[in-house]
């Protein structure tokens, strides 16, 4: 079969290998399509945090969002059956540990990440899954709108840690795919309004096809102040940062109500925020959290993705052969694409 292998920072090759072996518990798929993630670029870069910190190293062959098709099936393996349309997790855990049988397999230490860390993912024309962190899904969808079912996943998972509901004002700091996904499964929350900061016009553009109440081109206007005027002079009641920009992390802070809410998703690779005051968290009764991957979620995704209550490909600019891999980076890390697809 053919695949990605990235071998180093900036170092990519479209491999013939053997079609990967299945164990017991596992099953095996053929790839149908697979979504280049900003994870993706930062690997092929060498600037993902896993990677510049030694937890994770080369090769790797990347790919954590993707959707297939069942093959094949280990002997152990119950629930599922040949040509089943199916969906994989990033996060596997070892499922022996406290942390795993407390349901937070995502924070596993000796976890596996699909396409990241010790896993080899979808940008390939198979992949080997384990069966217990696999769902399937309906082929009532588009194929693209299923790769999505993971960054979607991430999505919900932010707006799920900050309590988004009916009655809040929430600023999504971030016009890429995942802020994007963040706006539809806010609106698919309840959200009561919805302010979209970003840097790039034609995105902010789609966020108000998408639902957004107020769009802020952060590089052209005040924030703070639109935030203000958005809210009536009040700030958001909740921030989700979805950029991996340390300023924004700090102005998403900065602009929350007193008791609000602000959850980081952006993972900065290594940059730091200097002189920031964290008295005002104190001061003003403000809660931060982090929020990792996708856990204990994806049922309830796939659920929203079926209903067509949030539809994925609304973001989905290009798609592509598995040998323009490449050229999709490209047009990632150019801004040309929202979300680029990998379809095979």
């Amino acid at each position: 079969m053919r695949q990605i292998s990235v071998k180093g920072p900036h170092t990519v090759a479209v491999e013939d290998v053997p079609t990967p072996e299945t164990g017991p518990d596992d099953v095996l798929i053929r790839v149908l399509a697979t979504g280049i993630c900003g994870t993706d670029v930062e690997i092929v870069h060498g600037t993902m945090p896993y990677y510049t910190r030694g937890m994770a190293s080369y090769p790797v062959t990347p790919g954590h969002e993707w959707v297939g098709e069942v093959v094949s099936l280990g002997g152990k393996v119950r629930g599922f059956a040949v040509g089943d349309r199916v969906v994989g997790e990033c996060s596997i855990g070892c499922m022996a540990c406290d942390r795993c049988l407390s349901g937070n397999y995502h924070r596993c230490l000796a976890r596996d990440e699909t396409g990241i860390l010790r896993r080899a993912g979808g940008f390939a024309e198979f992949i080997a899954f384990p069966a217990l962190f696999l769902h399937k899904i309906t082929r009532d969808i588009d194929v693209t709108a299923a790769a999505l079912v993971e960054p979607t996943a991430v999505a919900f998972n932010g707006v799920k840690a900050a309590g988004v509901g009916p009655r809040d004002y929430l600023a999504i700091h971030g016009d890429g795919p995942i802020g994007l996904l963040l706006l539809m499964v806010a609106r698919a929350f309840g959200a009561k309004r919805i302010a979209m900061v970003g840097m790039m016009p034609a995105r902010l553009k789609v966020a108000e096809t998408l639902g957004a109440d107020i769009v802020i081109q952060a590089d052209k206007e005040d924030v703070a102040d639109a935030l203000a005027r958005g809210g009536d002079g009040a700030f958001p009641d909740v921030a989700i940062e979805a950029t991996g920009v340390p300023a924004a992390s700090a102005m998403a802070i900065n602009t929350v109500s007193p008791g609000g809410r602000v959850v980081l998703q952006g993972m900065c690779g290594g940059q730091k925020l200097p002189d920031f005051d964290l008295d005002q968290i104190v001061i003003n009764d403000i809660s931060v959290k982090g929020a990792l991957g996708s856990p204990n979620i994806w049922p309830d995704v796939i659920a929203l993705i079926e209903s067509r209550r949030v539809d994925p490909t609304a973001i989905v600019t290009h798609t592509l052969p598995l040998d323009q891999f490449e050229n999709g980076l490209g047009l990632v890390t150019g801004r040309e694409g929202i979300k680029v697809v990998i379809a095979q």
